[in-house]
C-alpha cells in the first residue's frame, strides 16, 4: 500500500477507535476523570501517528517505537472489548431505570475486566507461549524423509533480543533438524543496530544448514546491510534462486514488498531456473499471497507473515489480505502450502 494511502487511512481508523473508546470511558464509572482520559487518549493517538509515519519512512528511536507499538495494541484491544458490550446496552434501554443503572454498572466492570484479561492473554501468548507444531507433510518422489524446522516472524529488535533468539535456537536443536528454514521478518533493526542479537543462530545444529528468505520488515530496516549480516552468520539466503538439499530443490524469493520498494523484487522464473526436474521442489516465500505470482506448481510452499491472524477480529482482515492464515493447506492435487504463525510480535 502506498504511504500516501497507508498513513492517512491508518490515522483515520485509529482516531475513530480512540474517539469511540474515550466516549465510552467518559460515560462510565471513571467519568469524573475526563481531563485525564483526554490526556491519555491524546498521547496514545500521537504515538500511533508517529509509528504510522515512521514505518514508511525512517525508524523511530527505540523507546518511542516500543511505546508506539504498545499504544496500537491498547487502542485495538480497547475497541474490540468495548464494542460488544456497547451493543448490549441497546437491550438495557428496555429495562426499568433502576435496572438500567445496575446493568450499566455491571457492563462497565465487565469492560474493564475484559480489557485487562485481553491484555494479559495477549502478552502471555506473545512472550511465553511459543508453541512447536509438528506436521507430517507427504511429498511425492521424496526419496528419504526430512526433518525440517521452520521459524518466521521472530522480529528480533527492541522487544525480543539475544536471549530470546537463544531460547528459540535451544528449542530448534532439541528437534535435531536436517535443516532450518527462516521464512522472513527475522529482525526489526538495521544491521548496525543488531549487534550480537543474532549470534545464537551460529549455534544451530543441523545436517544441511540454515536457509532463509527475507520478509517485508527486512526492507524497512535496510535490506542491503541485513543481507550481508545474515550471510556473515553462515545463513544461506535464497535470493530468487534454488539449491539442491537433502533430495529436494529448495527455492526462495525476495518478498513482494520489493515491488513497492522498487528493489530486491521477487522473480519466480529466476528462482526456478536451475531446479532439477527429477526432484520435488520446496519454495520459501514470506507472504502467502506471493503464490499468486507463481506460474507453476511446487510440491510445498512455506510462508509466514500472518502471525496466525494475530487477534480476533483482526484475523478477518488478515484472511482478506492473505487468504491463508495458519497451518497446512492443500492448494491443489500437486501443491501444498504451510503457513507459520511466527515466533515473535
Amino acid at each position: 500500500m502506498s504511504p500516501h494511502i497507508f498513513i492517512p487511512l491508518s490515522t483515520i481508523i485509529f482516531f475513530g477507535m480512540n474517539l469511540y473508546s474515550y466516549w465510552w470511558f467518559k460515560n462510565s464509572l471513571i467519568s469524573k476523570f475526563k481531563w485525564l482520559l483526554r490526556l491519555i487518549f491524546t498521547l496514545i493517538f500521537l504515538f500511533e501517528v508517529a509509528y504510522f509515519i515512521a514505518i514508511k519512512s525512517s525508524p523511530l528511536p527505540p523507546l518511542i517505537y516500543q511505546i508506539s507499538i504498545i499504544c496500537i495494541g491498547i487502542s485495538f484491544m480497547l475497541f474490540c472489548t468495548i464494542l460488544p458490550f456497547n451493543l448490549a446496552l441497546l437491550f438495557i434501554k428496555k429495562l426499568k431505570k433502576n435496572s438500567q443503572k445496575i446493568a450499566k454498572f455491571i457492563i462497565d466492570i465487565c469492560v474493564i475486566f475484559g480489557f485487562c484479561l485481553y491484555i494479559i492473554i495477549g502478552a502471555y501468548n506473545a512472550n511465553f507461549n511459543t508453541i512447536i507444531t509438528e506436521y507430517n507433510v507427504k511429498i511425492k518422489n521424496l526419496k528419504s524423509p526430512l526433518n525440517l524446522a521452520v521459524i518466521s516472524d521472530v522480529h528480533i529488535g527492541e522487544f525480543f533480543q539475544k536471549e530470546y533468539m537463544a531460547s528459540i535456537v535451544d528449542k530448534i536443536n532439541l528437534l535435531n533438524p536436517d535443516a532450518l528454514f527462516i521464512v522472513g521478518d527475522l529482525v526489526d533493526l538495521s544491521s548496525d543496530e543488531l549487534g550480537d542479537f543474532l549470534d545464537p543462530l551460529k549455534d544451530v545444529k543441523s545436517k544441511f544448514g540454515t536457509f532463509m528468505v527475507v520478509g517485508n520488515h527486512e526492507y524497512y530496516h535496510g535490506i542491503d546491510g541485513l543481507l550481508s549480516k545474515f550471510k556473515e552468520l553462515g545463513i544461506r539466503v535464497l535470493e530468487n534462486e534454488s539449491v539442491e538439499m537433502g533430495g529436494v530443490n529448495l527455492a526462495g524469493v525476495y518478498d513482494i514488498t520489493g515491488f513497492k520498494m522498487d528493489k530486491f523484487k521477487p522473480d519466480f522464473n529466476q528462482a526456478f531456473k536451475s531446479v532439477n526436474p527429477n526432484l520435488p521442489t520446496i519454495l520459501l516465500a514470506h507472504q502467502p499471497r506471493s503464490l499468486k505470482y507463481l506460474n507453476k506448481d511446487v510440491d510445498l510452499a512455506i510462508s509466514g507473515h500472518t502471525h496466525g491472524g494475530q487477534i480476533f477480529p483482526f484475523s478477518l482482515l488478515v484472511w482478506i489480505n492473505q487468504k491463508y492464515i495458519y497451518g497446512l493447506y492443500k492448494i491443489n492435487e500437486n501443491m501444498q502450502l504451510l503457513v507459520s504463525s511466527g515466533a515473535g510480535l
